[in-house]
């Protein structure tokens, strides 16, 4: 958790320097969006490495306590998430609380509180995601290939590098299960909602709004994402539940010597 922590702070740091106190110009309006993006990115990537690596590490021990019968699946979930999403709340209230104020992003207070819900949403899904890919594979190493192969067409549907009505239809449904897609379409309509951008040609942008629409984001609210987020973190839950129910751990027993 020490290691986990210095991480967060030191990204903090390193994003807060690149995009110190924005301010309200055109060039900014991308700076903003680019901004998001990869805090969006970083919260998840860092909850799902801390997830698999513990979890997949953990299940092994799991799994010989489940042989002799000490408890049970839901029991040990419920137990597992009780425990460790209270800490685990601490990480991104931590990182958005300085990232935000160093970047110069909206001031209003009930904003900076939607921001760091948020974080601590996609956090909390992205442990979720990790839950489930731990609970497919039998190794640590699987679950660290694995996982940030997932992680990545989540970032690519993220909603900044390509829109959703441009991809072949067969793709449409990826942006509709990112996690990135979510936290950084709620993150983006928290953050330009309401804000005013200098201008000096016709063609500039020149509220929030307008910005909002021009990415696609005009119909979107902070509420629905984190509903998107919540139904994404309640389905890899109940993934993980199913699976480890389902591949009962069978150890071989000891022979006995003659």
């Amino acid at each position: 958790n020490i290691l986990r922590l210095t991480t967060n702070l030191n990204s903090a740091i390193v994003f807060g320097s690149i995009y110190w106190r924005m301010k309200r110009t055109q060039s900014t309006i991308q700076d903003r969006q680019g901004l998001l993006q990869v805090v969006a990115i970083n919260t998840a990537m860092s909850s799902i490495t801390k997830t698999l690596t513990a979890f997949s590490r953990e299940k092994v021990v799991v799994d010989r306590e489940r042989t002799k019968g000490d408890y049970q699946i839901g029991a040990y979930l419920v137990a597992k998430l009780a425990a460790e999403l209270p800490v685990s709340a601490v990480f991104p209230i931590v990182f958005g609380a300085l990232v935000y104020p160093m970047c110069g992003l909206n001031k209003e207070v009930a904003k900076f509180g939607k921001f760091l819900s948020l974080l601590t949403f996609e956090s909390f899904t992205s442990s979720a995601i990790g839950l489930s890919v731990g609970s497919i594979v039998n190794s640590p190493e699987a679950a660290n290939a694995l996982g940030p192969a997932v992680m990545v067409l989540f970032i690519v549907f993220g909603g900044y590098y390509c829109r959703e009505e441009n991809v072949p239809i067969a793709f449409r449904w990826i942006p509709k299960v990112s996690l990135i897609r979510h936290a950084f379409e709620g993150l983006t309509k928290n953050e330009f909602s309401g804000l005013k951008f200098e201008t000096k040609q016709p063609t500039d942008v020149a509220t929030g709004e307008a910005a909002l629409t021009r990415l696609g984001f005009g119909e979107s609210s902070v509420s629905k994402s984190l509903v998107g987020l919540g139904r994404i973190m309640l389905f890899n839950y109940m993934f993980t539940y199913g699976m480890l129910k389902e591949r009962k751990p069978e150890f071989q027993q000891p022979v006995a010597s003659s």
